[in-house]
């Protein structure tokens, strides 16, 4: 799966890792990258690692629902 950065701090009321941070938008650009529904993909902030399929959120943004655990680097 294709490692994109996430802040493991921003997650919304859903549970939901959101996917909307500058860092975020970046790696996806760079790797010609689109968010859309059941795209699985590994997030990271550098100390923790997790693997994700993307989903709408409530709030209206893109965010990540977690397969498994979140792991240190």
């Amino acid at each position: 799966m294709k490692t994109i950065y996430a802040d493991f701090n921003n997650i919304g009321p859903e549970g939901l890792i959101r996917l909307t941070c500058v860092g975020t938008t970046h790696d996806l650009e760079a790797m010609g990258l689109a968010l859309s529904e059941g795209l699985r993909l590994t997030v990271s902030d550098g100390d923790l690692i997790a693997d994700i399929v993307v989903r709408k959120s409530a709030e209206g943004g893109w965010g990540g629902e977690f397969i498994g655990e979140i792991r240190d680097c």
